[in-house]
């Protein structure tokens, strides 16, 4: 493996505008395409809306054997508005790092991937077996890349995944899942003056989310020893339109954090029921519930042999393989949805705390190092010493 073409590719695909929204994923697609051409890599890109694709390749060995998935996604969150030191799409490398939003979150890890294949097939490998890597859009916001290719049935023949998010190449077997409930409710308008001939639907959330934050609001669960408790917060209200008006609409979105023992459709029926609770105080009260996002955690037993193949080469490299657990939902919440179950890890380059931040950055050793992990896993994955 050439570390400097490495390098090199990292930095063109993070100089990439990929924000989503739009995406512009094809365009990261399509530059890792021709990489995968250049090596005789065979490819397919799957067209989810207008210069977003996602893509996969193949790499295959003479005979049949196991499938050794790699994934990654090629969207990136907006910049932001505060001021960034090193201009965002700019790749810029400085005292052993690379900066540029992605860098992180997500593109060094993909980018890993690919390479990681692109040195096996220099080396000839694999002889039996496959890898796949699929490199998928939209996981930024909600996964529907993922949730594509799920759907159509590219995860079907998979013996075990590793998704390349950012861990510092650390061993994580867990992640909470996210469910975000929009609650709405409805009200009549009226004039300021005359609030008592309208339905204020501002009051009425002002009751539901008074009972989800107080103790009618209890989630069950039982504790994660990886992932611990779950988590929940009301993070957007918007209602009414002017201070004399009575308003008739009122929006809340709340972010719950699930563990693996938690069901997302019981938590959904809880909120039902405070909103019926509710009705006993506000017999005219009027609400629905949203889904606008729905991610399923994910667990991988610590006995599975695939992670303790992984445990071994992590290992080998840098003397530690403890296992964790991500807060955060991975493409993983769909991929876990394919007819066929198989085991699930996330590692990769990058520290989670730089991810959508400012100055976002990979270390370029832990970014060269998680190529060579990459081709190690799949060497003993593929039964290759």
């Amino acid at each position: 493996m050439d570390q400097e073409q490495a390098k090199s590719l990292l930095k063109d695909i993070i100089k990439i505008n990929s924000v989503n929204p739009p995406g512009n994923e094809t365009e990261v697609a399509n530059k890792l395409k021709a990489l995968f051409d250049e090596y005789g890599i065979e490819t397919e890109l799957v067209e989810y809306d207008e210069n977003r694709a996602n893509l996969i390749a193949y790499l295959r060995g003479e005979t049949d054997g196991p499938v050794l998935g790699l994934t990654g996604h090629m969207d990136v969150v907006p910049p932001g508005e505060n001021e960034w030191e090193h201009d965002p799409f700019g790749a810029e490398e400085k005292n052993g790092k690379i900066y540029g939003r992605g860098a992180c979150d997500m593109k060094s890890g993909l980018v890993a991937c690919a390479m990681a294949m692109v040195s096996l097939k220099e080396e000839g490998l694999p002889l039996s077996g496959e890898i796949n890597l699929l490199a998928t859009i939209g996981e930024e916001t909600g996964a529907v890349g993922s949730r594509q290719l799920t759907e159509k049935g590219y995860a079907d023949q998979l013996d075990a995944l590793i998704i390349a998010e950012p861990t510092k190449n650390k061993i994580k077997i867990s992640h909470k899942g996210a469910l975000w409930p929009q609650i709405i409710t409805y009200g009549k308008t009226a004039h300021g003056s005359m609030p008592d001939s309208g339905i204020n639907a501002v009051a009425h959330m002002n009751e539901i989310i008074h009972q989800i934050l107080g103790e009618s609001f209890e989630l069950t669960y039982e504790k994660d020893e990886l992932l611990g408790a779950p988590t929940y917060s009301v993070d957007v209200i918007k209602g009414g339109s002017n201070t004399n008006v009575v308003p008739d609409q009122c929006f809340a979105n709340i972010d719950i954090r699930t563990v693996p023992s938690q069901d997302h459709q019981q938590i959904i029926e809880q909120i039902e029921q405070i909103i019926e609770n509710t009705k006993k105080k506000y017999p005219d009260l009027k609400a629905d519930i949203h889904r606008l996002n729905d991610q399923s955690p994910v667990k991988t037993s610590s006995e599975d042999p695939f992670v303790q193949l992984v445990q071994d080469v992590v290992k080998a490299s840098d003397g530690s393989a403890e296992l964790g657990g991500v807060t955060a939902y991975t493409d993983g919440s769909q991929f876990i949805h394919a007819n066929n179950k198989f085991p699930i890890v996330v590692l990769g380059p990058g520290e989670t705390s730089t991810a959508h931040q400012p100055d976002e950055y990979v270390e370029v050793d832990k970014y060269l190092d998680s190529i060579n992990l990459y081709k190690e896993i799949a060497k003993k994955f593929l039964a290759y010493s």
